[in-house]
């Protein structure tokens, strides 16, 4: 178990959520375009797939001065600008990977529904899974969504991605609905994603 302060993310934290987000879904960029890791970091800043700015919902998990994990958390007439795709410089990495960019946001929205907290985003350091920081992260955004008076906590999950799905489970949510698209399918080799929710009414 590792001890975490989970606090709101600042214009300081980029470097390290970039590098966190990278690693933890390097497979998913990979699918997109093909990388060296310390290109990673550069391509999801530079065409918009990193927030660079703070906004209410958007936290870090942080223990010793270092960033273990990271979470985004939508809900309806939230004050956040739209981080908008950047098709200038994500042409420069291609037209394939711009048109996965555009299919991924088309696919995946992060635009919650009624009365609904959406985890649009959560990773946490590779080296420090399994320590109960997702954990951490996923009921203080219970806790942020209660106090705002939603009823639903809601993500989706890739369903290749057993881990993740075992903590979702563990914690608290329930599987939804199985989606498939062939765009997906073709374009981001995600046969089947899964929407979970939980009811946090009560």
């Amino acid at each position: 178990m590792v001890i975490v302060n989970i606090r709101d993310f600042n214009n300081d934290d980029l470097s390290q959520v970039a590098s966190l987000v990278a690693s933890s879904f390097r497979e998913d960029i990979n699918r997109i375009v093909k990388l060296p890791d310390d290109k990673m970091v550069e391509f999801i800043i530079e065409v918009g797939e990193v927030f660079p700015s703070p906004f209410p919902g958007y936290v870090v998990a942080e223990s010793d001065g270092k960033i273990m994990g990271v979470m985004i958390l939508k809900w309806p007439k939230q004050e956040v600008l739209k981080n908008k795709l950047r098709l200038s410089k994500a042409l420069r990495y291609g037209l394939s990977a711009t048109i996965k960019l555009i299919v991924m946001r088309y696919l995946f929205p992060e635009r919650p529904r009624e009365e609904t907290c959406h985890v649009a985003e959560l990773a946490v350091k590779e080296n420090t899974r399994k320590k109960g920081i997702g954990t951490a992260l996923l009921e203080y955004g219970k806790g942020v969504a209660k106090e705002k008076g939603l009823k639903k906590y809601t993500l989706d999950v890739d369903a290749k991605n057993k881990p993740a799905l075992r903590l979702y489970q563990r914690t608290g949510f329930e599987l939804v609905k199985k989606k498939r698209n062939i765009l997906a399918r073709w374009l981001l080799g995600v046969k089947v994603w899964y929407f979970m929710s939980q009811d946090i009414s009560a």
